[in-house]
């Protein structure tokens, strides 16, 4: 592995899966895939994926994002023709940008017009749309410090994996393969 420097180290990880080591066993991570959306120099920020939750008072799939809690719905969404300028008055034209940013290929950060777009799509459209409640976050340092003792893997993100794969097997599909171990017999 790549020596781990603080900054732009984590920088480089923007629009990555980070896939769980099969060792990892912390019951908040053991088995998961997260998609870094914000690293920064003071820490990062990112979706564990492949965690469903039932709500079934909600039109969309929902997951688990991770082990903090956020103060609404996060929405990725698969559709770039859904990424439009804002005409609420509230954004102001970097903001609307960074409210609909493509994280990876294939994969947009979605608001809340998501919801009407996602309304009007026909039933047998493909509905590329997912909603996390929490979110996944690290301090300065501590991801590069757990990737530094083979906690995680890191694999480039696209909504092929993120959309399509189904999400049972998605640690599965992405998780590195495990080295055989000797036999003490």
């Amino acid at each position: 592995m790549a020596d781990v420097h603080q900054g732009s180290f984590t920088m480089s990880l923007a629009g990555s899966f980070l896939v769980a080591e099969p060792g990892l066993q912390d019951p908040n991570f053991k088995q998961t895939v997260v998609l870094i959306l914000a690293p920064s120099d003071e820490g990062a920020f990112g979706l564990v994926i492949n965690r469903p939750v039932e709500k079934p008072n909600l039109p969309i799939p929902v997951f688990e994002g991770g082990p903090c809690p956020a103060p609404g719905l996060i929405m990725l969404h698969g559709h770039a023709d859904w990424v439009e300028p804002s005409t609420e008055a509230d954004f102001t034209e970097d903001e609307a940008d960074e409210s609909q940013r493509e994280v990876a290929p294939g994969i947009f950060l979605g608001n809340p017009a998501c919801l009407k777009f996602a309304s009007k799509n026909p039933k047998e459209a493909t509905m590329r749309l997912r909603a996390f409640e929490g979110y996944a976050g690290w301090g300065p340092g501590q991801l590069e410090a757990e990737m530094k003792h083979g906690g995680w893997q890191v694999m480039p993100a696209n909504g092929e994996l993120l959309f399509d794969a189904p999400v049972e097997t998605l640690w599965q599909l992405l998780a590195p393969p495990s080295l055989p171990r000797p036999s003490l017999n």
